[in-house]
């Protein structure tokens, strides 16, 4: 067989080619070429070991990066030269040819080895030549290697003459290398070296960490560091700072708490240099020790136009109309202890045209709820407030008329006069989709056979609801729970958590027949969360069994539960994937062991949190993977817990902590041992408001 199609014609054949090439590659120092082989060198003619490529071919814009990805695979790169061409009207320097200089010979000698499809650099297989001896670094007798130092920037700067035209032909291209080279070649000989005196350390790299890692390796390692350490050093080159800028452009979430950290105060102004660097769709604000001013509206308005989810905490700004003005696209709005924050303050914000879907209110005592009458914005789906003592029932009543896409309503916490109004409201949202009416512990006012009637009936009308949270409200009893499981059939999670968790209350709260009628009817529950309730057992809690798309079980502090409900609804719950039965005394073992059955009926994940119950180490679980077993995060608050006593202001006590204090001969000294407490009569309004609600300015 021949290399040629014919002995006549004499075209090359590229297959019969290549079968010859992989047979003939492992010969050794050789270099097959189209037309023939040719030796590859491991040292010059000098005998000096070949560690300097020469490389032409390049594509234009190639980069120092790119040159170093290329060669890097093949050993320990010392030093990457770019050899760039003149600079003409209107058109950008090209590179000519470039030098790569490997620390070991070995190396060079693999990558002069390579096979060409190796070395491709966007479409073209660069072309790699030894340098010429002059070019290679020196080698004492002991064989180290005096490298050119780097502070030595003589031959760095190659006069504009001296670029050449570089030819397709190899040995042409060899001579013109040489010849160029020697001119512009930033590696001095080894005459030149010593000349200069000047030498540098073998372990001392030419490169920095940017041409050695990618922009992915860069922006993960840019996570870790301070968005204030990246901004101060951006004077540090040009290419950082197009990096850094690069990088800021793609945060999308800032939290001004990541700020506490850091030995600088945050201010409005300096909150403004960081804004106009970012593009964010997240920003909560929510600094403990800030400074921030009125003036913060207006910087988030004006440099975050594409927010949509802002979070304030703890600030005494008063007016937030500039976020209608500059952020036309925020959905998710929340306040959280704005102690000056009024309904005027949310009237514009939630205007006929505004954007807003969510809005939340918390830790307030000024706000009535007057913003939303008279105003109809059809975005608004959720409203929450949580301990809102000014909020007014026959306003909310009012407002809910004109919120006809609302799906959400959370109610916390709030005045126990507004739960006289609730069954009012309810009536009105037949579309809701999620009820939250929890921390409802007074029965001082409203505590009424026919207000709980009333609300019973405003359930029937929530047809479409998934999720209801009445954690730690007493007025949920087993008629409320029976009249849930015969109304709402959509619903998905159900939250009674500390219904009455106290055994010598007299009210009945919630118990074992509200419990199974919710597992009876609520066919679609997946969470359920049955904690803290006094009048719980085991039979109750059994029906749980009947919800065949469980996913989470929590019954938290139930001293009177046992693994029995527990190993039932592992065995026929499916899809069962989280139980808490922290700080229940009676569980024992038998719950891992339904557990492990369960995993070999039904395989799937499966944690159990089993802190503060009898279960020890387990044994039985090690080395299932599936099946997660936690004894040591206890999750379960004593306080809340049915058999709970307050040892400090029980009424059999005779050490009482205030009578001491009462009893004390100097009363005011014990309490303000420093005159320094005090404010003086000159403090203006905001340190009076400084002081009482313990904010610290630093």
């Amino acid at each position: 067989m021949s290399l040629f199609d014919g002995e006549e014609e004499r075209f090359f054949n590229p297959e019969i080619f290549q079968v010859i090439r992989r047979e003939v590659y492992g010969i050794g120092d050789i270099e097959i070429l189209p037309y023939g082989f040719r030796n590859i060198p491991t040292h010059t003619e000098d005998g000096i070991p070949i560690r300097k490529l020469y490389v032409t071919n390049l594509p234009p814009k190639t980069t120092r990066t790119e040159l170093f990805g290329v060669f890097a695979p093949y050993g320990f790169i010392k030093s990457c030269w770019l050899r760039m061409g003149d600079k003409g009207l209107n058109r950008l320097s090209t590179p000519t040819y470039a030098f790569v200089t490997f620390s070991n010979p070995e190396d060079a000698h693999k990558a002069l080895q390579a096979p060409s499809h190796e070395k491709m650099l966007r479409g073209r297989n660069l072309r790699t030549y030894p340098a010429d001896s002059w070019h290679q670094p020196a080698e004492d007798s002991d064989g180290k290697v005096r490298w050119r130092p780097r502070s030595d920037r003589r031959y760095y700067e190659a006069d504009s003459n001296n670029s050449i035209e570089q030819e397709d032909c190899p040995e042409s291209s060899t001579d013109n290398a040489n010849a160029a080279s020697s001119e512009t070649d930033p590696t001095t000989s080894e005459q030149g070296s010593t000349q200069n005196g000047k030498e540098e350390s073998e372990n001392e790299p030419c490169y920095t960490i940017l041409d050695i890692l990618n922009r992915d390796c860069l922006n993960h390692i840019m996570t870790y560091v301070p968005i204030r350490d990246l901004i101060r050093s951006e004077r540090v080159s040009k290419r950082w700072q197009e990096m850094v800028h690069e990088y800021l452009q793609t945060i999308r979430t800032f939290k001004t708490s990541w700020w506490q950290y850091v030995p600088v105060r945050l201010t409005t102004a300096v909150l403004r240099h960081v804004l106009a660097r970012l593009t964010l769709v997240r920003l909560h604000v929510d600094h403990p020790w800030s400074a921030l001013n009125d003036r913060t509206a207006h910087a988030i308005g004006k440099f975050c136009p594409d927010l949509e989810e802002l979070k304030v905490v703890g600030m005494h700004t008063k007016n937030w109309n500039p976020l209608v003005y500059g952020c036309k696209r925020l959905k998710t709005l929340a306040f959280i202890s704005c102690n000056k924050l009024t309904d005027s303050s949310l009237v514009h914000l939630v205007k006929d045209n505004s954007s807003i879907e969510h809005l939340t209110v918390a830790n307030n005592t000024h706000v009535t709820g007057l913003f939303l009458t008279g105003l109809n914005p059809l975005k608004l789906t959720s409203l929450a407030f949580y301990n809102c003592y000014s909020l007014q029932s026959t306003l909310l009543i009012a407002a809910i008329d004109s919120l006809p896409n609302l799906t959400t309503l959370k109610l916390d916490a709030c005045p126990v006069t507004l739960w006289r109004k609730v069954p009012c409201i309810l009536r009105k949202l037949s579309q809701l989709e999620e009820l939250s009416l929890c921390e409802y512990s007074s029965v001082d006012v409203c505590l009424t056979p026919q207000l709980n009637d009333d609300f019973s009936e405003a359930i029937s009308n929530l047809k479409e609801v998934k999720s209801l949270n009445f954690s730690r409200n007493i007025y949920i009893t087993n008629a409320v729970l029976k009249q849930v499981a015969q109304s709402c059939r959509k619903l998905i999670s159900l939250d009674i958590s500390s219904c009455n968790s106290r055994k010598s209350f007299p009210y009945p709260g919630v118990g074992d027949e509200g419990v199974s009628a919710v597992c009876g009817g609520c066919a679609l529950l997946e969470r359920l969360d049955a904690s803290y309730l006094a009048r719980l057992r085991d039979a109750g809690l059994a029906a749980a069994a009947r919800l065949p798309r469980l996913r989470a079980l929590l019954a938290r502090g139930n001293p009177a539960l046992s693994a029995a409900p527990f190993a039932r609804a592992l065995a026929a719950c499916h899809l069962l994937e989280d139980i808490d039965v922290c700080g229940c005394d009676n569980i024992s073992e038998s719950i891992i062991e339904a557990a492990v059955e369960a995993l070999e009926t039904k395989p799937r994940k499966l944690v159990l949190r089993l802190a503060g119950t009898a279960v020890s180490e387990p044994e039985v679980c090690n080395g299932h993977n599936l099946l997660t077993v936690n004894t040591q995060d206890n999750r379960c608050n004593p306080h809340f817990r049915p058999d709970f006593v307050d040892r400090i202001l029980e009424d059999s006590s005779d050490d009482s902590l205030i009578d001491d204090l009462l009893e004390h001969d100097d009363f005011d000294d014990y309490i303000f041992q420093d005159d320094e407490l005090f404010l003086e009569e000159d403090d203006d309004d905001d340190d009076v408001e400084r002081y009482y609600y313990g904010i610290q300015y630093y």
